[in-house]
């Protein structure tokens, strides 16, 4: 008899439970410096959401 059976029923249970009760790192949320809800990812990419960056740049372009 192999040892290499199915993995027991418990395991995979638990397995599921753990990986399904959290989202992946990247889709955790997160707040930026403005209130605003965006992803994890989001934040270390860019350090701020869409709209703190794009207003950031335009000052940037307005001051040069």
């Amino acid at each position: 008899m192999s040892s290499w059976g199915t993995p027991s029923r418990v395991s995979t249970d638990l397995y599921r439970e753990r990986t399904v009760a959290e989202p992946p790192v990247s889709l955790r949320r997160k707040r930026c410096a403005c209130g605003k809800v965006v992803t994890a990812k989001q934040l270390v990419q860019y350090g701020a959401c869409v709209a703190c960056v794009r207003i950031a740049a335009k000052q940037v372009k307005e001051a040069a």
